[in-house]
């Protein structure tokens, strides 16, 4: 099974060693903290097999990239070498992974509630330890419409995040911004396309485009970044077709009348301006796990996501 495919959610849950028929060389006593962070201690029979641990780095979410790690794993050998092989899906049927060298792995988290997650664990002598540990996933997303200025209104998702004293509920565009024909901006000539893409603009249109709904900030598309895995899975994450992600578009970048990376790239602007003729974008790449901000001249005609931010104090 390939494991790189696009689909997504956040960790915590349970731990449990299911029955499968390989010679075991350990038994396992794993401890669950409500925490969710998930400890595990072996008692080996044989006190050469090696322990393991294992963790994913960034909360899982359905679809979504995340890291595994497994370097807490240890040999009670010295001088040992440990290789790790993971059955990613749980079926107990196929490992995901060749026996590797290294103790993290990338891959998307292909459970939309809850699911099992193994790995093997085999030293230098061949002896082998298995753990599965348990992880589901919880999206605190919703998905409406929005009533705004413009003249084709859009929907928005909107993100709760739970701070101390108050909640932030930050509101998304979850369509790119698509406008009426104009020669303002630019709008592709297929209904698919307009659709998808939406309408790519300057700057300083999209910067006025709404009284409420704003252009974000580099800081507000951090956020999002950050509750993607972070700037080197958000790239792909901020794409991944879920109803918890922003499903980001790549249509390109148009300067000076031309169409460019059409397909590849995705630029949205931010509401920073760099000097009184550039403006900080975001961009996301097709064939990238990354993303980045870049500069851009305010002529530039690029993709526009609108955003707005409420807070809910506790008493």
């Amino acid at each position: 099974m390939n494991p790189d495919f696009r689909s997504a959610s956040s960790l915590e849950g349970y731990s449990v060693i299911p029955n499968r028929s390989i010679q075991m060389k350990a038994k396992f006593l794993i401890l669950l903290f409500f925490s969710a962070s998930l400890l595990v201690s072996c008692t080996p029979e044989d006190s050469t097999s090696p322990i393991v641990m294992f963790s994913m780095e960034t909360t899982p979410k359905h679809m979504f990239k995340g890291n595994l790690d497994a370097s807490a794993s240890f040999s009670l050998e010295d001088d040992d070498f440990l290789e790790y092989r993971w059955d990613l899906n749980g079926d107990h049927l196929d490992w995901e992974s060749e026996w590797l060298s290294s103790p993290r792995i990338t891959f998307q988290f292909p459970f939309s509630s809850s699911g099992f997650i193994g790995l093997q664990v085999r030293n230098s002598s061949g002896n082998i330890t298995e753990l599965y540990q348990g992880f589901y996933t919880a999206q605190n997303t919703h998905i409406s419409d929005t009533y705004t200025d413009l003249e084709i209104d859009f929907r928005n998702i909107r993100y709760d995040f739970f701070e101390t004293g108050y909640i932030q509920h930050l509101y998304w565009a979850f369509d790119n911004i698509q406008l009426p024909s104009s020669d303002a901006w630019f709008n592709f000539s297929s209904t698919i396309e307009r659709s998808e893409y939406g309408s790519m603009m300057a700057w300083d249109v999209a910067d006025t485009l709404d009284q409420y709904y704003n252009l974000p900030s580099r800081a507000d598309w951090q956020k999002m970044i950050d509750f993607c895995g972070g700037t080197a899975l958000a790239g792909f994450n901020l794409q991944v077709e879920a109803d918890h992600g922003l499903q980001l578009r790549c249509p390109g970048i148009i300067i000076d009348g031309q169409h460019q990376e059409k397909g590849q790239s995705g630029y949205y602007w931010t509401g920073e301006e760099h000097d009184a003729n550039s403006a900080y974008a975001l961009k996301i790449s097709v064939n990238r796990d990354s993303c980045g901000f870049v500069i851009l001249d305010k002529s530039s005609q690029v993709s526009v996501r609108l955003f707005f931010e409420h807070f809910e104090y506790f008493n």
